[in-house]
């Protein structure tokens, strides 16, 4: 019989949404076309919550964002963060907690797709070592609980979703002029839509930068294109394009110590085969939209960036994630969950799931293959699995 005493918290991706926006009605990130999955689990009697956090936001600036929307508080991503970046240090007010009454007994389920994984990694560091520099810089008093440390125990496991680790190789196959032209252009984008009506439909959540900012309520015609806000984005390195570039996420995994208190599982797609040149190319279940990006990163050439091996296993892929990258973080100890599943499993290593045959929308339910009465069940069944798993790991 399962217990469900612990809640569990569903970390979306780059470009992804959470249960209080409007476009989740229409489309739910946890369960695209096989219905709202953290509803299924709630009929079940779960207790689950989808946050949503910045769009396009650093792993830094969303694991404030996260912290802020669990305890119902104001986003504070630190005095010496916000300076170093060049944004402000308050972003969004959340009136209500979603944990009100989050405490060790309670520690919490991370579950986290795309780049929700290297959410996951910075969120469950602060709580557990906090930040020397914001606790060194923050005026008495005004230190956020997230940059205190100590809190470790308020989470219970993490479940990376096909998360990029290690980054990803695909910004680096690209001419630096289209990169620079990605990195440049989707902010834009994000700044028109999110200062006209569209907004309140799907928000980016960047009003720290001056980007999608709300005035009085309502959203001005000369703020939707703020071209100096974006350049600041842009070069301060805080977001989403530069965590996902290898050498940044290697960067940053430096700063990361292993989750010792935690237990850890990841899980990653493939959906490419290996073609006739070798290379991995585009397999028939993975939609024809991954297909060019599934194609640069499956003939990746062996190389070493920023000391990270790119070797064979990098160009089996997900259309988004390369398997090696999503299956542990290289700086940290792991096993294979399927050699330790029937033992007790130990906190503070990382288990690596099996591959799972698809893209990167398989593994939150957004399989073509899915469509369809009950052809969808073999997804809502391997979630099922998972979460009772979850709910009876030991304290």
């Amino acid at each position: 019989m399962a217990s469900k005493q612990h809640p569990y918290v569903f970390v979306h991706g780059m470009m992804g949404w959470g249960e209080d926006k409007k476009f989740y009605k229409g489309l739910p990130y946890w369960g695209m076309v096989t219905g709202n999955y953290p509803r299924r689990m709630r009929e079940k009697g779960y207790e689950v919550y989808t946050p949503t956090v910045s769009p396009l936001g650093s792993a830094w600036d969303r694991a404030c964002e996260l912290y802020a929307n669990l305890t119902g508080t104001t986003v504070d991503y630190g005095v010496a963060h916000s300076k170093e970046k060049g944004h402000n240090r308050f972003g969004e007010t959340f009136p209500e907690a979603m944990l009100p009454d989050w405490t060790p007994e309670r520690s919490i389920h991370l579950l986290g797709h795309s780049f929700g994984g290297p959410t996951m990694r910075m969120f469950v560091e602060l709580l557990r070592n906090g930040s020397p520099e914001e606790r060194a810089a923050t005026p008495a008093g005004q230190l956020s609980p997230l940059f205190e440390g100590g809190h470790g125990d308020l989470v219970k496991s993490i479940t990376s979703i096909s998360g990029p680790f290690d980054g990803i190789t695909f910004p680096h196959a690209l001419p630096k002029t289209v990169d620079y032209g990605l990195t440049y252009g989707i902010p834009m984008v994000a700044s028109i839509i999110g200062n006209v009506g569209s907004g309140r439909v799907y928000d980016f959540q960047m009003s720290q930068w001056g980007i999608t900012a709300v005035k009085n309520g309502v959203r001005f015609a000369r703020d939707m294109l703020n071209m100096k806000a974006i350049r600041n984005f842009v070069k301060a390195k805080d977001n989403v394009f530069a965590d996902i570039h290898i050498p940044q996420a290697a960067e940053i995994n430096k700063k990361l110590s292993v989750p010792a208190e935690q237990y850890l599982f990841a899980v990653t797609g493939n959906g490419t085969k290996t073609g006739k040149s070798g290379n991995q190319v585009k397999a028939p279940i993975m939609i024809f939209a991954f297909a060019p990006f599934a194609y640069s990163l499956g003939k990746f050439p062996d190389q070493t960036i920023a000391g990270v091996k790119i070797t064979e296993g990098w160009r089996m892929n997900d259309g988004i994630v390369p398997v090696e990258s999503g299956r542990h973080p290289t700086t940290e100890p792991w096993c294979e969950w399927v050699d330790v599943k029937d033992k007790p499993i130990q906190k503070g290593i990382w288990h690596a799931l099996p591959t799972v045959p698809g893209d990167h929308g398989t593994v939150i339910g957004g399989s073509i293959s899915f469509i369809g009465k009950k052809r969808g069940q073999r997804f809502l069944n391997a979630y099922d699995f998972w979460m009772d798993y979850l709910d009876k790991l030991p304290d």
